[in-house]
């Protein structure tokens, strides 16, 4: 356990400020971004992220975006639309 919280520790140390580290699993390491960012440059930002997580902690590394419910679907549900009518 000692490790992870380590790891954890290291990884928050060097993600950026646009970043949040949800957790780390074995050698995934899940993120969320806090800012609006195009498709492009999110994408960026996580090689680039995981490009420097692999030079600086350990070279198996993987970046993961949290996965996301489907927002649609909920916002369905808030207003009570029922589309299946």
């Amino acid at each position: 356990m000692k490790n992870s919280t380590d790891l954890s520790e290291r990884v928050k140390s060097l993600l950026d400020s646009r970043l949040k580290l949800e957790r780390v699993q074995g050698k995934h390491v899940i993120v969320s971004v806090n800012a609006k960012l195009p498709a492009a440059q999110r994408g960026k930002l996580l090689l680039d992220t995981e490009k420097q997580l692999r030079k600086m902690l350990d070279a198996k590394l993987e970046i993961f975006l949290e996965p996301r419910g489907d927002l649609n679907k909920l916002r369905q549900q808030l207003r009570g639309v029922d589309y299946e009518k």
